[in-house]
């Protein structure tokens, strides 16, 4: 443990008061974490396949996206995640993204 965190908790008395200090300062407040969570919300709902972006990329930035929201809590399924991808891809990609439509049963995915 650094000096710094250190220094926070060690005036406690009790694990419990040493551990929601360090989860506050690591997770922040509930009020910090829902805002964080609903700026995630935000920015996956308005995310985009950008015209020089490779699939591979874009995947990468939605992945990234995503694992923040779970990490605080968001239950982000793999069909909503696919639907995602299919439907913000570039006009470049769309014979591809009707193919996998016209073959793939979406109703199948996992909804983990």
């Amino acid at each position: 443990m650094s000096e710094e965190i250190f220094l926070r908790i060690m005036g406690v008395t009790i694990a419990k008061e040493a551990w929601d200090t360090l989860q506050e300062e690591f997770q922040g407040s509930e009020k910090v974490h829902t805002t964080k969570l609903q700026s995630f919300r935000r920015d996956f709902e308005n995310l985009k396949m950008e015209d020089n972006e490779s699939p591979k990329d874009y995947y990468s930035r939605i992945k990234e996206l995503v694992n923040q929201m779970r990490a605080y809590g968001e239950n982000i399924t793999d069909k909503k995640i696919v639907r995602k991808i299919l439907i913000t891809c570039t006009e470049k990609y769309d014979l591809v993204i009707s193919a996998i439509e016209e073959s793939k049963d979406f109703r199948k995915i996992n909804t983990h």
